[in-house]
């Protein structure tokens, strides 16, 4: 069973999964601004599912919704998830988001399968990280 986190628990592996990702996938160049990270408490649903995170193309701000994120598991790969949104093209998501529905998406699909592949590697490290600085 996974255990539940408190919200500053929740922000701490949030943003060293951020640094992890920028390490691990690189930043995006072509970005104008620096990419930043927020949370918030507030709910947020889409088709009856708690919206665990979002990647805003026009801000370049990753958002965690922390009442959703439950689990360690679920922060680092909502981080991860959104992350790779980051590096994706604005205006190829549209294109795909026109023709597309969500769960068939070619972007949506790489950034779960991101996820799926990189979650249990990336909190592995974060732990590493963590032991070595206790």
């Amino acid at each position: 069973m996974r255990r539940k986190l408190d919200f500053e628990t929740k922000k701490l592996y949030c943003t060293l999964a951020l640094k992890w990702c920028k390490k691990f996938f690189g930043q995006n160049e072509l970005k104008r601004t620096k990419l930043s990270l927020e949370f918030t408490t507030r709910k947020r649903s889409h088709k009856n599912r708690s919206v665990l995170g979002n990647y805003c193309f026009y801000r370049n701000k990753i958002t965690i919704y922390l009442n959703a994120n439950e689990t360690l598991y679920d922060i680092v790969s909502t981080v991860i998830h959104e992350y790779t949104h980051y590096l994706q093209s604005r205006n190829q998501y549209k294109i795909y988001q026109d023709h597309y529905y969500y769960s068939t998406n070619p972007y949506e699909r790489e950034a779960k399968k991101n996820e799926e592949k990189y979650t249990d590697l990336c909190i592995k490290e974060i732990k590493k990280f963590l032991l070595g600085n206790i």
